[in-house]
């Protein structure tokens, strides 16, 4: 049997003045009741008077409190993208989404950002009123960046070559005149292949985002529900609680709802096999002399602009299966993909010069995105513009841990306490692994999976030092254990040891821990004299016994709105986000394409008609750079290198000059091409790719 916090109250208010005086609190108050004359017991006569138990809720407000909070976040979480058949990677997953949901939700924000610039790369392809035919060059560059998008939530294979790779991607995407080996004599094998690709893949997209949006409300509800009765129907301390754990978990609609922007396949692996096989035919084109000489005499390139190749026939360097594994929506750690260092070299090269109608210059186009400049790091490439998706993500779950901790600290007793300290550690937890992942990823990525690993080095050091000890005997079984024991260490990265002995199991402690969090207050397991004391600090060490009206009475009403206004702001602004991102991307992935035209119609319309809402970022961002550029005295880029969405054309693009029928140079001033780019006239064929537009 708990205590009854109610009658021990009552009686010793009756008895403060005389029979329990010794247990009047006589120290600092803080908070709504450091003006008031309440009377308020030490912790150890609440001990001594009231008990040293539990007083649990009675199950009629505990199952209220499950009803109105427990449920909605249990249809939330299965609402995610989970693997089906997969049952040890859904338990180590959903505790990664619960457990580091900064981390998480930083690399599910970031993935949103390179689907939206593929987007952004479709809708700014034509002018502003301009809807090319199904079979178009426009059509067949959305295909393309789509099939980009979809390939950025997979890992490439460990060990293949960064520069290599990102160079054989370029043409697998955006070459339209390598034939592939199961057609030989077509020179539109590869755009049928990609067409087909493309078509596959919007088709077994899963498609479930109203059983998402109706878990979101139900969400919302309980939130509203929570709200109106924490302010208008103010009773025991319960209801301002409960209220915490709804602010405590606001970022699960925004992290599950952004997972379903950045919407998971129905069959991950069945698409894997089709990516690897695009990429693979392509690999074999490339290697067979005859179909090299013929894609180099159509597109009248040289020799000299493949002398990359000389790994693509390697097996070790690239094996067949170049995705090899699914990491979309922050299920894997340390994962870029692929795309953001394809677009960033197309973007700042190319793209960003020529703005609207970027698609206009059939040469240009293909010179930039096959032939012309790249990224010199490959697919190693770590883009610092990232940091804003970590901030974002920060804030938002900053913000909705921060109006729980807000609520819980300044409803009496003020201070640090069992409430405010299980959300205090969560925020505490996830932001560690936050920095130890953003750690290990700065100090790994030039080096993982290499010889230069920090564990594999180690691994052949210790084998070293142990072989020159040759003298000393051993028998045949403990050298070759020895052995073993050196190789599997040497095929161990960095990664591996703080994934499997850090991070996995601080997310699987910190996911039970917020649930423990949780269900402590759903069931009153707060409800001792220690925890309702705060004690955790030096604010608490009492407990009042006064109503909720009279906190009311003198201000809690104040603390309580700047809670849940930052909480409700925070939700807010980062489901409209959300919401926004969604609806201007969803032109790249509709299946159909009448309704996808329609879609981008109604894309640059919003767009158009909110674009006062970007002027000040933009500004601010230009005179940043203005003034960087100044300051490092004219050694950075004084342009922007992002594409900016307008509704008008430039009227002073980069321009190309012909210098014969099969030699073309670029030169273009510092916000398009960086120096000058020899390569190849696409001939009669390639310039067929923009066929399309130079007759508009």
């Amino acid at each position: 049997m708990g205590p009854d916090f109610e009658a021990c109250g009552q009686e010793f208010v009756k008895g403060a003045k005389d029979v329990y005086s010794h247990y009047v609190y006589r120290g600092p108050v803080h908070g709504v009741l450091e003006s008031a004359d309440a009377s308020l017991i030490t912790v150890e006569g609440c001990r001594a008077l009231c008990g040293t138990g539990i007083a649990y809720y009675p199950w009629k407000d505990s199952s209220n409190s499950i009803t109105t909070w427990v449920l909605p976040i249990i249809g939330l979480l299965v609402q995610a993208p989970f693997e089906s058949n997969q049952a040890w990677r859904t338990i180590l997953l959903l505790a990664r989404w619960v457990g580091s949901p900064i981390a998480v939700l930083s690399y599910i924000l970031w993935n949103i950002k390179v689907t939206g610039k593929c987007a952004l790369m479709v809708d700014m392809a034509t002018k502003y009123d301009e809807y090319p035919a199904s079979d178009s060059e426009f059509s067949h560059m959305r295909d393309s960046l789509y099939i980009l998008a979809i390939m950025n939530q997979y890992s490439v294979a460990p060990g293949i070559p960064p520069v290599e790779a990102e160079r054989l991607l370029r043409l697998a995407l955006f070459s339209n005149l390598l034939r592939l080996p199961e057609s030989p004599n077509d020179p539109t094998s590869l755009v049928k292949r990609r067409i087909e690709l493309a078509s596959n893949l919007r088709e077994d997209r899963k498609k479930g985002v109203i059983p998402v949006f109706v878990s979101f409300l139900w969400f919302v509800f309980s939130l509203g529900l929570s709200i109106d009765l924490a302010f208008t129907d103010i009773g025991t301390n319960q209801t301002a609680h409960n209220l915490a754990i709804g602010f405590l978990m606001g970022w699960l609609p925004i992290l599950v709802l952004a997972s379903t922007v950045d919407r998971n396949l129905v069959s991950a692996d069945a698409i894997r096999t089709k990516l690897n096989r695009l990429i693979y035919d392509v690999r074999c084109a490339l290697v067979d002399p005859d179909t090299l000489a013929t894609y180099m005499h159509d597109t009248h390139t040289t020799p000299e602009d493949f002398s990359w190749m000389h790994t693509l026939g390697d097996m070790e360097s690239f094996p067949k299966e170049f995705f090899h594994d699914f990491g979309g929506q922050g299920r894997s750690h340390w994962h870029y993909g692929v795309a953001h260092p394809l677009l960033a070299g197309i973007e700042s090269k190319f793209m960003a010069g020529y703005g609207r109608d970027w698609l206009r210059q059939g040469y240009a186009a293909r010179l930039a995105i096959v032939v012309g400049s790249r990224n010199i790091n490959g697919l190693k490439m770590f883009d610092a513009r990232m940091v804003w998706q970590i901030l974002a993500s920060l804030l938002i779950i900053g913000g909705s841990v921060g109006g729980a901790f807000v609520l819980s600290w300044y409803t009496p007793t003020v201070g640090l306490g069992c409430r405010t300290g299980g959300y205090l550690i969560y925020f505490i937890i996830a932001l560690a692994l936050l920095v130890i992942e953003m750690v290990v990823w700065w100090l790994t990525h030039e080096t993982t999976h290499t010889p230069d690993d920090h564990v594999a080095r180690l691994g052949r050091g210790l084998e070293k030092r142990v072989s020159s000890f040759g003298h000393v005997r051993r028998r045949p079984t403990t050298r070759q254990a020895m052995r073993k024991a050196f190789r599997w260490l040497q095929s161990l990265t960095l990664r591996d040891v703080i994934l499997n002995s850090i991070i996995r199991p601080l997310e699987v402690a910190n996911t039970g821990w917020l649930t423990y969090t949780v269900f402590a207050q759903t069931l009153g397991a707060f409800q001792t004299c220690d925890c309702m004391a705060s004690t955790w600090t030096g604010e608490g060490g009492y407990i009042d016994f006064e109503t909720y009206q009279y906190y009311a009475a003198h201000g809690v009403y104040l603390t309580w709105g700047l809670a849940t206004a930052l909480s409700l702001l925070v939700l807010t602004l980062g489901l409209a986000y959300i919401v926004f991102e969604y609806c201007t991307q969803a032109h790249l992935s509709t299946e159909d394409y009448p309704r996808a035209l329609r879609g981008l119609k109604h894309t640059r319309w919003c767009k158009k008609h909110t674009l006062f809402i970007r002027i000040l970022p933009d500004v601010l961002i230009t005179w940043g750079k203005l003034a960087w550029h100044k300051l490092r005295r004219g050694k950075t880029r004084r342009a922007r290198r992002s594409l900016v969405w307008t509704a008008t054309c430039k009227t002073d693009p980069p321009v190309i000059e012909a210098r014969n029928e099969r030699r073309v140079k670029m030169e273009v001033d510092d916000g398009g091409f960086s120096g000058r780019h020899r390569a190849s006239l696409h001939g009669k064929a390639e310039a067929s790719d923009g066929a399309d537009l130079e007759k508009g």
